[in-house]
Parts: C-alpha cells; structure tokens; sequence
C-alpha cells in the first residue's frame, strides 16, 4: 500500500501518543520547492505545557557536525589554503603525541581512529564551574583507539577536536565564525550557537539533566560541548526547520544559499561522496551516507546522505529525486533511555512513508 500525506499524520499523532516525543517541525522540499509541512504537538510539557510552532529553535545536536563544524573547516581551509591532508598536529601541538599524524579528512569522515565520546563533563562535579582550559587538555588528552584511516567509527572526540582546529586556524570561537561565514552572509537569523536569552522562550526544552539538575532550554544538552562554551564542534548548533532547510538548499545549487556562493561545487561534491567505502560506515565530509541500518529507511538510495541528533533532529536528502527532508523534535524531553529505540524505529517510518509520496 502507497503512503499518503494523511498517513504522515496518523503516524506522527501515534508517536506522539505513544511517548515517541512531545512535538515535531517536518518540512519535505522537492525540486527546491516546500511540497510537505507538518507541525504537532508541544514544545515541552514539563515544567509546564508549551504548543510546537513552526519558529521554534531546537538544539540540532550531532547535525551540527554537517551543518557547522565541516562546513567551515571547508570554508577555512579553503579560505587558508590548508590542505585536508594536513596533520592535527600542525594546528593543535599539545594534543597526544599518539594523535598529531590524525589528518584533518580523516577527521571529518571518522577514520581518526579516536573514541566515540570523552566524557570531559565527568572531570566537573559542580558545572557551575567548568573550567575551558581544563576541559580542553582533557580533550586533547585523548588517544586513538585504533590505527587512523582503517576504519570509519563515529566520534564525537574527532569533531570536538576540529572543533579546536578552527578555534587555532582562525583565532576565532566557532560561533562567530559560523556567525560571520555562513549565517550572516546567507541571511539564515534563526541559526546560531548559544542562542540569546531573549530567544529562549522559542527554543524546545531538552532533557532534565540529572548532572546540571534543571531543564535545558536555550543552552545545549551535549555535556561535552556544554564544558566547551557551548560550540564544542560536536553539538551545539541550535535552529528553525525553516533555516535548516534554507541552508540544506546548497546541494542542490552547487553551493548558493538565499543567493550567496557558500561552497564552492568540488567542496559540495565532497560533502555528498562516500570517502570510506569498505571501512564500515560509509561517510562523506560531514555526513551518514545510506546503507543497510540507515534512519532514511530502505527505499533512499545509496547515493542520497543526511544525520542525525541525539535531541531527536535529523536531515537526509536524496539528489537523485531532489528530495530533502528536515525532521526536528527534542525526544530526549520525554527521556533519553525511554524513547532512544522508538525515535530510530519512527525515522524508517517517517522516511518511508515521505519517499512513497514524493520520491
């Protein structure tokens, strides 16, 4: 049976009634064009209720990695003229002797070699009191796991580490870089780390934190980044689906945003070509592309790529048919152990049940 745009709400409403998250902002786009859109829900529940509207902010989690920290070290190192076969090391001199010959591409595509997560936040009891050049020693402290460039493993620590590449390349903190590169230049105002204060009350509230013991809203859940200022490289980039979308337009542009050349074409084919064929994930710059255990479900191909947040945010776009499709909730409100399974299960769904209407 083919998937109707009606069977798209009847299996948000029964994830909403069933614990899955308190609330979505969906946008499908096709041939540039906005075909889908879909507001449920509540932008949290607790401590009181709130409605989801289509301008809430949501904290993107892990598609910052896409969206923030590869795009610009595209932009710098092209800008720098840096080659993504230079060594970390060369940029970031007090990092583990075992992990200076860490290229920066092999950052960005996983094969670093470096462990999932370093849990810098466990050094801070009271995170009142996060002290930077404490956390960051702790990061640059972390050794590979693995030999670089033999398999591709998903790692938080390599892109906290690029993260720290483009704080030394430019002397810049990676929220006025992203502010100054990309969100200024290509109008996208919804889109930013840290958000202000007077934006808060736009923004999904994430989790209950059991270590920061209070509701996180306006500041980013990822414990790591938070001992970071916020804009680790990892996490931290907070925005609409509107935005998300209007940024996402440059892949299929060649690279223009709201009429501004961001990337040029070779930079956007890198962020859409597997570099890790036979290394396990298949990753590009920056991005999940398709295979088996993908969140886009089986009908996506293998040529079409996106990512995923911890919050419950995701992207993934198909070139081959134009289609993109933005799904932003904050799942992890409801509890992240508790709805961990049901949002993965939701993402095949959802990608599915979109690919049958206008794949």
């Amino acid at each position: 049976m083919v998937a109707s745009p009606s069977d798209i709400e009847i299996l948000v409403d029964a994830e909403i009634a069933g614990g899955s998250f308190p609330g979505i902002v969906l946008l499908v786009s096709k041939d540039g064009k906005i075909v889908y859109s879909l507001v449920r829900g509540n932008r949290q529940v607790k401590p009181e209720q709130e409605e989801m509207t289509e301008d809430t902010i949501f904290d993107l989690a892990s598609v910052t990695k896409p969206l923030a920290t590869a795009l610009l070290a595209l932009l710098v190192c092209g800008q720098e003229r840096i080659s993504l076969d230079e060594k970390i090391g060369t940029f970031v001199p007090e990092i583990a002797a075992e992990s200076r010959t860490i290229t920066l591409g092999q950052l960005l595509v996983h094969t670093g070699g470096l462990p999932p997560v370093p849990d810098i936040y466990e050094l801070f009891s009271d995170p009142r009191r996060i002290e930077y050049d404490r956390a960051v020693k702790a990061l640059l402290s972390v050794k590979p796991e693995k030999p670089p460039g033999r398999e591709a493993v998903y790692s938080c620590t390599g892109y906290l580490i690029l993260g720290q590449f483009l704080r030394r390349a430019t002397g810049a903190r990676l929220q006025e870089l992203f502010a100054q590169l990309i969100a200024a230049p290509c109008r996208l105002s919804d889109t930013m780390f840290n958000p202000p204060v007077v934006l808060w009350g736009r923004v999904a509230t994430t989790e209950h934190c059991s270590w920061r013991k209070r509701w996180i809203r306006g500041q980013v859940h990822d414990e790591n980044c938070y001992c970071l200022g916020g804009e680790g490289g990892n996490a931290g980039l907070f925005s609409t689906a509107g935005s998300v979308l209007d940024l996402l337009s440059l892949f299929e542009t060649g690279g223009v945003v709201n009429g501004v050349q961001l990337l040029a074409p070779d930079q956007v084919r890198m962020m859409s070509t597997c570099f890790t064929e036979g290394l396990g994930l298949r990753r590009s710059i920056g991005f999940y592309m398709h295979d088996d255990d993908a969140p886009s479900g089986p009908l996506f191909s293998r040529n079409s790529f996106g990512h995923t947040g911890f919050t419950g945010t995701s992207i993934w776009l198909e070139p081959e048919k134009r289609l993109t499709v933005v799904t932003l909730t904050n799942r992890v409100h409801l509890g992240r152990e508790q709805t961990e399974e049901k949002i993965k299960e939701f993402r095949k769904k959802l990608h599915s049940a979109v690919f049958q209407n206008w794949g």
